[in-house]
């Protein structure tokens, strides 16, 4: 088989996404805002845990560290618009909420809102933050998780209904997930 080389990091860094990208949200209860992530990942299952990383200098940074308090927001792909904006735009021009047509729903352990059209939120407390200079690894304890049961059962993703859950390729481009594989045992 042949091989192209990657040449920067950012190429290289695209070999291993396509991460499921989340919406997160942050806020203090008075101002609140979305990020879309794609760098994030399950860190633990008892206790649950996730992680994510961010920009300290992007306009959420300091909204969350008001509260070490956030919520993930699955969306799928009725919302990749909205994604793409909440990725693309700062929280610093305006509500992205009412840009990008999301609904601010109250969650049940945190301050921040969660975003009503995704399909499961979790709750999550940062217990550990790591700092990388420009950059931080978020680590926190998932205090409450829901999602809808037409597209989540018995602890998987249920695809038959038309499930499309969004993953980023890098800039504008994403793909969608649409059916679950089943392994063999070996």
């Amino acid at each position: 088989m042949d091989k192209v080389d990657v040449a920067t990091s950012l190429q290289a860094y695209r070999l291993l996404n396509p991460g499921l990208v989340v919406l997160l949200t942050v806020g203090n209860g008075e101002k609140d805002n979305v990020l879309s992530v794609a760098w994030n990942m399950p860190a633990r299952k008892e206790p649950g845990m996730a992680a994510f990383l961010t920009d300290k200098s992007h306009y959420s940074y300091p909204l969350l560290s008001e509260t070490w308090e956030f919520g993930i927001n699955i969306p799928d792909v009725s919302l990749v618009d909205a994604v793409y904006g909440c990725g693309s735009t700062s929280g610093r021009d305006g509500d992205k909420f009412a840009r990008f047509g999301l609904t601010r729903w109250k969650a049940q352990m945190i301050v921040p809102p969660l975003i009503k059209e995704a399909i499961a939120h979790l709750e999550c407390r940062v217990c550990q933050v790591v700092d990388l200079g420009d950059t931080v690894i978020l680590l926190a304890h998932i205090l409450a998780a829901t999602a809808d049961p037409r597209h989540f059962k018995n602890g998987a993703w249920i695809f038959d209904n038309g499930l499309e859950l969004i993953h980023h390729l890098g800039a504008d481009r994403f793909a969608v997930s649409s059916r679950a594989v089943t392994a063999r045992k070996a």
